[in-house]
């Protein structure tokens, strides 16, 4: 009988145990939302080809009772880059098909690429731009941002990468 109960004991002791270790993990913490979005555009060989002039990337929004910033980080090489500029224009639609769009630009700055310390692979340097700074997405579903490249050179060298970040802000509407 008392070897049974040292059995129980030692199973309701490792059951606690396990309960212990998992509750740390269904806490969530930090500033980032579960819904916080990012998609990553490649370009080969570090060139941003007139080919590729217009991006698409697609996003899957459930939580539309909060607002959220859309907007893109460009990872680029400065010793490349020649451009003191980059045009845009940037299309949201909603997955009903309204769209809404506005036009932005990346401003490459040429203090930066003398300022920047040289890495492994030549000046990397991520460019941020907001092109949405806080939106209502207001319907469930799969939204669109189609980015359009205005620019004089047809091939842009130096650009290793384009991200989509869509970022959740939370319901408040201040």
């Amino acid at each position: 009988m008392r070897f049974r109960n040292y059995q129980h004991c030692i199973f309701f002791f490792a059951l606690l145990l396990g309960m212990a270790l998992l509750l740390p993990c269904c806490h969530h913490t930090g500033n980032k939302q579960a819904s916080d979005i990012t998609v990553t555009h490649t370009f080969p060989d570090g060139n941003w080809t007139f080919e590729e002039q217009v991006l698409k990337f697609n996003f899957d929004i459930t939580d539309t009772s909060s607002y959220y910033s859309i907007g893109f980080v460009l990872n680029y090489d400065t010793t490349i880059n020649v451009l003191t500029s980059l045009p845009l224009n940037i299309t949201l639609t909603y997955p009903d098909g309204m769209e809404t769009f506005v036009t932005s630009q990346f401003n490459f700055d040429p203090a930066i690429n003398k300022s920047i310390m040289p890495t492994g692979k030549g000046n990397i340097c991520n460019m941020p731009l907001v092109a949405f700074p806080k939106k209502k997405l207001n319907k469930k579903g799969t939204y669109t941002v189609v980015l359009y490249r205005k620019a004089l050179k047809y091939d842009n060298y130096g650009f290793n990468t384009l991200t989509l970040k869509v970022k959740n802000l939370g319901k408040s509407d201040k």
